[in-house]
């Protein structure tokens, strides 16, 4: 059986609020953070990233690769593919911007235009 996949409303509800466990998202890896959250030598920081995408956050601390080996326990699963913002190799992805044909409606710039111009 494969990991477990989240989209990334699962993990904005595990925030830690009301009881909720504490879970964040490192280059797509879905992190369950709970149990550590008192031994976290930055101490209370992970908090403010909780339910949320913390890669900026991890990376530009500078943490230590004993830091990832630590993180790595806490995997839980990754986000689904459709949300992934990383590739295979930890790059972050170009985004896709989908572009709606012209002829939404029925009628094109050019068919509006020539409409136009003959009346």
């Amino acid at each position: 059986m494969g990991e477990s996949r989240y989209t990334l409303a699962d993990v904005r509800a595990c925030n830690g609020r009301s009881g909720a466990p504490v879970w964040i998202i490192y280059k797509d890896s879905v992190y369950d953070v709970t149990s550590y959250l008192n031994q976290h030598p930055g101490g209370d920081v992970i908090s403010e990233e909780a339910g949320t995408d913390a890669t900026r956050a991890f990376d530009d601390v500078g943490h230590s690769p004993d830091a990832k080996t630590i993180l790595a326990k806490f995997k839980i699963g990754e986000i689904i593919e459709e949300e992934k913002v990383y590739d295979a190799n930890g790059k972050k992805k170009k985004k896709v911007v989908q572009v709606k044909p012209d002829n939404e409606g029925g009628r094109s710039c050019l068919n509006i235009v020539t409409c136009g111009l003959v009346g």
